[in-house]
């Protein structure tokens, strides 16, 4: 059969194999075949280029001082000056330009306009500061709807506060400040309202944070007939000013200043000057200012 050894050739794989359990391996003038260990195995080195790991990093040429580079075909050579090539690259590094100065221009507006908010913060902090010292009166009538009138009342305690941006660089913009203030008299206001104008009346109260206390009047059927309604003669108002860094302006929004309410205004950066800030303080303190009539409300 075939690939059997037969006779004398059957005798010498007998003996070869005895010889191999007593001595070992048979000596042989070929050199020996490299060994593999996990020591000796390497891996390419990511960073460097794949060229060089191919060719230029080849152990034996490094030996011999070679580094051989790649034949590129003079066709796939460097883009012409008129290739298509060339000009998308020239285009690209004209929109990174652009689109970097645009970064940078930004930045600047930025900061820009937190500085100006910053300024108006340590302003109004130290203005309500001394307001709370002065207690100042405020001529301003607030009228209720049913001609509830608060009068008569005065400075009672105020306070400025900040916010900043979240991040997490080194680079703080300020978000927002708010200044928040109480005035009063010290009297009571009392009004009753009848079955239709109960409701009306305790949500306006709640609306405009006004704490009161009333006292039903119910008959046989247990509905309201009436209603009698007390509260101070006290109003919580207050301000924020809050930077829109995506569109590089301010928005103002007033609680119960001049007037029961919200209203919003929308002010540029160099709106935030020392005019304007006297007309703002005017305002809030109901004293004659021509705030209204400088920037238009947009709420």
């Amino acid at each position: 059969m075939a690939g059997v050894p037969t006779g004398d050739g059957r005798s010498q794989l007998l003996d070869d194999i005895e010889e191999f359990s007593r001595s070992g391996p048979a000596q042989t003038n070929e050199p020996p075949l490299p060994e593999f260990t996990r020591e000796k195995m390497s891996f390419p080195d990511l960073n460097v280029p794949a060229a060089e790991r191919s060719i230029g990093g080849t152990p034996s040429l490094r030996k011999a001082g070679l580094t051989p580079t790649l034949e590129v075909p003079s066709s796939l050579g460097g883009p012409a000056a008129d290739s298509l090539l060339a000009r998308l690259k020239q285009k690209a590094q004209t929109v990174q330009q652009v689109a970097e100065q645009r970064d940078a221009e930004d930045e600047v507006r930025a900061q820009q306009l937190s500085n100006s908010v910053g300024a108006v913060f340590h302003y109004l902090d130290d203005l309500i500061k001394q307001l709370n010292i002065i207690k100042p009166e405020i001529p301003k009538e607030f009228v209720f709807p049913g001609n509830i009138v608060f009068d008569g009342m005065s400075w009672m305690e105020g306070a400025a506060d900040f916010r900043m941006v979240p991040t997490a660089t080194e680079d703080r913009l300020y978000d927002s400040i708010t200044a928040r203030f109480r005035i009063s008299a010290p009297r009571k206001i009392v009004v009753d309202r009848d079955a239709i104008g109960v409701e009306p009346l305790r949500k306006m109260l709640h609306d405009y944070n006004i704490a009161f206390q009333v006292q039903e009047k119910q008959n046989t059927r247990k509905m309201i007939e009436s209603a009698c309604f007390t509260f101070p003669c006290e109003i919580k108002a207050g301000f924020i000013i809050r930077a829109d860094y995506a569109v590089g302006n301010l928005l103002l929004r007033t609680r119960n200043i001049d007037r029961f309410g919200m209203m919003e205004f929308r002010l540029q950066p160099d709106d935030l000057n020392q005019e304007t800030l006297d007309e703002l303080t005017k305002l809030f303190l109901g004293e004659t200012s021509r705030f209204l009539q400088m920037f238009r409300r947009t709420a």
